[in-house]
């Protein structure tokens, strides 16, 4: 039985690094990361097989040399990090750059412009959308809606939207009929009313 199954191979796509090259180019940049991993993987490694055969010692020693190993890959990859970021960004700017730096700062401040306009419009919308659900909340029977002006209070003309009974349920216009909702027949003690 010979039948003939290809197997595709994946594509080479320019500009496209494969794991493989990637891996080569990060180990030719800064070797030390790759070699410290690799030694912290292994003195874990040692150090279960020490905690397996029970060697207490052994094991904690190991441990203490995985911690060293992880610290000096750290070390390693701010290092690295140091010596390879660009240049550029170190050399002061001269008349092309100081131009770049004009236009990239007034693309900055437009971006932020825009963004603002942006936010004041959602926020203005949210409120617009508030003021609707306290209306909307203030409108179903069982709430009762105080104002607390300059007298005292929370706040200037804060709305403070209070309770009157009835459960979530009624809250949620549930399971009751309107007729049943209003405060005087749900909390006859309870007088929801308040004067401003």
């Amino acid at each position: 039985m010979s039948s003939a199954a290809t197997v595709a191979k994946p594509r080479h796509v320019p500009g496209m690094e494969t794991y493989r090259e990637k891996a080569a180019r990060k180990f030719k940049e800064n070797p030390w990361v790759p070699l410290g991993s690799m030694a912290t993987v292994g003195a874990l490694v040692v150090a279960m097989v020490k905690m397996r055969r029970g060697q207490s010692q052994s094991f904690n020693h190991w441990l203490r040399v995985r911690v060293a190993a992880q610290g000096l890959t750290i070390v390693a990859i701010v290092v690295g990090a140091q010596a390879f970021r660009p240049k550029d960004a170190e050399a002061p700017g001269g008349d092309a750059g100081s131009m770049n730096d004009v236009d990239a700062e007034r693309r900055r401040m437009e971006k932020l412009a825009r963004e603002k306009d942006e936010f004041e419009e959602r926020l203005r919308g949210a409120e617009e959308a508030h003021e609707l659900e306290k209306g909307l909340r203030a409108g179903r029977s069982g709430f009762a809606t105080t104002s607390s002006g300059s007298q005292g209070g929370a706040g200037d003309g804060a709305t403070v939207l209070t309770k009157s009974g009835g459960g979530w349920f009624g809250w949620l216009g549930w399971g009751r009929s309107r007729s049943s909702d209003s405060p005087s027949s749900t909390n006859p003690g309870n007088d929801s009313t308040t004067k401003s």
